[in-house]
């Protein structure tokens, strides 16, 4: 029962707040014809065919010219033309093709002559001079080295050489 009362006070309140603002309405309009009386303008009475003919007519006869402008002193005022509107546009030429014709010239590098190696070291200014490495290891070099890694000693230093010298990543 609480809920139809609420409902209906809310009804009621929605009601009498429509009604003063239909009142508030009538008043603003009343007070407005009050302050400034309609006006009327009144209809022409010729129809479109007849007013289209009489602006026909105005154009055909053109502008009635008017005396030229004069300076505060009496002097005419010079006649000034705007200068013409620069534009960008170039209608009257031909569209041309934005595709590369094709070339036949390859377009890769020329490799460089290859020359026979002459077992010579020669300095040359992009090449440093270079040591040959050996093809194969001296048979007394060998016998060092293995000689080398027999201790527990030289085995544990050339273990910890060889993780510093080798790569990172295998």
């Amino acid at each position: 029962m609480e809920k139809l009362q609420t409902l209906g006070l809310i009804l009621f309140g929605l009601v009498v707040f429509v009604w003063r603002m239909v009142q508030k309405m009538r008043d603003t309009t009343r007070r407005e014809q009050q302050e400034r009386p309609p006006a009327r303008v009144p209809l022409p009475s010729t129809s479109f065919e007849e007013l289209l003919k009489q602006m026909q007519q105005q154009n055909q006869q053109g502008n009635p010219t008017t005396a030229p402008a004069r300076t505060p002193g009496g002097r005419e005022l010079p006649h000034e033309e705007a200068p013409k509107a620069r534009t960008l546009e170039q209608p009257a030429r031909k569209a041309q093709s934005q595709e590369r014709r094709a070339t036949n010239v390859s377009l890769e590098r020329a490799a460089p002559v290859a020359r026979r190696n002459t077992g010579l070291d020669h300095p040359a200014p992009d090449n440093p001079l270079r040591r040959p490495r050996p093809t194969a290891p001296a048979p007394a070099a060998r016998r060092v080295i293995t000689d080398r890694l027999r201790t527990p000693a030289d085995l544990r230093d050339a273990f910890i050489l060889s993780e510093i010298l080798k790569r990172k990543f295998e």
